[in-house]
Order: C-alpha cells, then structure tokens, then sequence
C-alpha cells in the first residue's frame, strides 16, 4: 500500500504540462507573453531611445535614420517564414525551436549592449545593436505567427488577434517607460541588463509547455515529432515559393499588401517624427515623452482586446476597416490644418492618442484579414509576406521623414500622411479586404 501510494503523487509529478495544440489557456498565456517580449526591442528602438536621443541633440534625419534602420528587420520577415517552412527541428514541433532560439539571442544582443554601453554620440553602434534585437524579434513573431495560424481554431483567432496586439503594446508601454525612467536616471547599461532579465524569466516561461503532445520540451530530452509536424512541414523548397508566389501575383493580393503599407503612414510619423516634435518643437523631456508613449501603448492594448472584436460582430470587417482609415484620415489633416495655431500640448497629446489607437485597431483588423487568407502548409511564408510589406513601408517612410519635416515642416509632414491614409483606403476597397464572400486570395 505504501508503495502505491507513494507512486501515484510521483508519477502525477513526472506528467507533463499541456500542450498547447490542446488546450486554449496555455495556448493563450504562451502567445500572449512572446507577443508582450516584443515590446522590448520596439519600445528602444521607437520610444526610448529617439526621445533620449532628441534631448541630446539628435537631428530630424538623425532620429528618421536611426528608427528606419533599426526597424529594416521586420521587412524582411519572408526570408524568416520561408526559411522556418523548410527547415524546423520536428522533435519540438514546426515553430517552438525557433521560439527558444530566437529569445535567447534576443537575451545575448541585450547583454551586450549592457556591456558595450553605448552613449548618445555613438547613433551608428546604438542603430547596429537595435537592427539585431529586432533581426532577434522577427524570427520569434514569425514563429509566434506561424504556429498560431497551426494552432488556433478559427473560432478563436479574432480573439486571440486582439490580444497579440493589446500584449504587445502592453510590451511597448512597460519598455517604453521602464527604459525611459532608467535612461533619465541611470545609463543605457542598466537599462539593457534590466530589459535582458525580464526576457530571460518570460522566456523560461514559455519554454515550458510543448506545442503538441509528444514532442520533446528541449533538444536533450524525449519526444518525437507529432503527424500534423510530419505532413505539414515541407522537405523541398519548389512547393514553399510556389505557394507564396501564387498568393503575391493575386491582384487582390497586391492590392492590400498596398493598403497595408500605407495603412502605416500614421505610425511612421509616430515612430520618427514625434520625437523631435514633442521634445525640440514643445519642449518636452524625454522622460515625459516616454511615458506618454507608455500610456497611449496601454490605452491602445487595452482598446485592442475587445473593440476589434465588438466592431466585427457589430459592422463586419470591411465596414471597420473603411470607418478606421477615413477617421485617421480625416484626424491628420485636421492636425496639419491647426499645427500653426498650437499654443500648447492639448491638440498634439489628443491627436496622436487618437490617431495611435485608431492605427493599432487596424493593423489588428488586417492582421485578421490576413490569417483568413493564410495557407496553413505555408503559414510562415505567406503570413509573414503579408506582415513584412507594411513593415517595409513604415521603415521607409521613417527613414524619409526627417527629410520632410527639415525640408517642408511639421504640418506638410502631416498632411502627407493624411494623402497616404486615403490611398491605402483606395486599395483596400479596390482589392474587396474584409470581403467574407471572397476569403481565397
């Protein structure tokens, strides 16, 4: 009797925890905690870090510079998706080697800024470590991405859109204030060695639980890779880019891929323009720049878990996405009409809080459009296509600003994102985006 009973606790010690193919809560935790680590190298390389270097003296062109390359990574996130559809260590499942991967990189690029300690003369070595953090954080959004589109019922993937996106501005809030708040007290270097803690505890969190059962939790231990792994992952190259390059030659297809780009005309002008905005233009320190950063990135998560929701139920996907880039629209031009008249803060903090939520909503809303039309046999490929053009253009129009802003001012700059909103508009309706009859691209 002694003997069984001490058995059977020992033996419900041994029993793995859930897979997360198998059961939503663990699924959720597990995608909601990789998306909120994102938020690491974005609140650097877009909040933190431009504010800091505004206040000691960075150029427009410098700060558009700085942000436009750091940012270059999440284009390029097809070479990613078609490098993890034909190559995955199978034991751990199509995505999860790349996860684990991926993080503790991203743990080792922060350590060495740490050590390195870059100060805010050294643009050119701050603008390399930003590049690799990001090169870090693409893999793993691939990865997250690619797995959710395996994983995740369709049931639940307008659910589970919404809280990738409100966790990972929740990620940019904490980062953007807690790097702010060291950078104002302390040096880059604690800031770094704080930032790769907190990766490194989420990290060990998530390596945790299995992608589907059976599989091996490391590469040391035992397992095997699962059916769904086995059929899914492709052995040849041909298959991959013929599939995505069916998807790309669609019209409807390019035509979002277009809407998309300039959907982010907004957060470009965010990301590169309003830090020398509020911090030379008003007069803001960086510090108060951060944190408001921080709060519209918590008010913009908090929006983002349940209105993209509530708007589909209510309007569909098309009506929302066409009410969301007419109000955007519609906001920056009034921003540019009444830059000359600003007397204080109140129009710059209400303008760019509405028009950062209003832009987080709809890349949740086309995030949704796009898993629609995902092939799941080349998820990673054809998803992170769909993720990396936008991304281009909003690194491209970062890149560019600075030039805009010296060369016409604040208010052209804003009237020039507006003409971008709507041209996005044009192709969206013209490529039918958020169409429920027409789901194949």
């Amino acid at each position: 009797m002694t003997n069984a009973a001490t058995a059977a606790p020992a033996s419900a010690a041994r029993r793995p925890l859930p897979a997360l193919s198998e059961h939503k809560i663990a699924r959720f935790a597990a995608i909601i905690v990789l998306y909120f680590l994102q938020g690491v190298p974005l609140g650097l390389a877009l909040v933190a870090l431009p504010g800091w270097l505004a206040e000691n003296g960075a150029t427009p062109v410098q700060i558009g510079g700085f942000v436009g390359i750091a940012m270059l990574p999440w284009s390029t996130k097809l070479f990613n998706g078609l490098v993890m559809d034909r190559f995955t260590f199978k034991p751990m499942g199509r995505r999860r080697g790349w996860i684990l991967l991926s993080q503790a990189l991203m743990v080792a690029a922060l350590l060495g800024m740490a050590v390195t300690a870059p100060g805010a003369s050294d643009i050119a070595l701050l603008t390399a470590f930003c590049f690799t953090l990001n090169v870090c954080v693409t893999f793993a959004d691939v990865a997250v991405d690619g797995m959710t589109v395996d994983i995740v019922p369709e049931a639940e993937r307008t659910a589970i859109n919404s809280l990738m996106f409100a966790s990972q501005s929740f990620g940019v809030a904490a980062c953007s204030y807690l790097a702010g708040q060291l950078l104002a007290s302390g040096s880059l270097a604690s800031t770094a060695l704080v930032l790769a803690v907190m990766v490194g505890c989420a990290s060990v969190f998530v390596a945790l639980f299995r992608e589907r059962p059976g599989e091996r939790l490391l590469p040391w231990t035992r397992g095997q890779a699962s059916r769904e792994c086995e059929e899914r992952q492709n052995s040849a190259w041909w298959p991959i880019l013929s599939g995505v390059f069916r998807s790309v030659i669609a019209p409807r297809t390019l035509l979002f891929l277009l809407g998309t780009g300039c959907a982010c005309a907004m957060l470009a002008f965010i990301d590169a323009v309003n830090p020398t905005l509020a911090v030379q233009h008003l007069g803001w320190s960086s510090e108060r720049y951060a944190s408001l950063s921080a709060l519209l990135n918590l008010v913009a998560a908090g929006f983002a878990l349940f209105v993209p929701v509530a708007l589909v139920r209510w309007f569909g996907l098309k009506r929302a996405i066409i009410g969301h880039f007419v109000a955007m629209a519609a906001l920056t031009a009034i921003a540019g009409a009444t830059f000359a008249g600003w007397q204080d803060d109140i129009l710059f903090m209400a303008l760019t809080s509405a028009l950062y939520v209003l832009s987080v909503l709809l890349v949740v809303l086309h995030v949704v459009w796009a898993m629609r039309i995902s092939n799941p046999a080349i998820a990673a490929s054809q998803f992170a296509l769909f993720m990396a053009v936008p991304n281009l253009a909003r690194s491209i129009m970062s890149g560019n600003s600075g030039w805009l802003v010296e060369g016409s001012g604040y208010a052209a700059t804003y009237y020039a994102a507006a003409g971008i909103i709507l041209l996005g508009l044009v192709c969206c309706l013209l490529g039918r985006v958020g169409n429920d009859r027409a789901v194949a691209p």
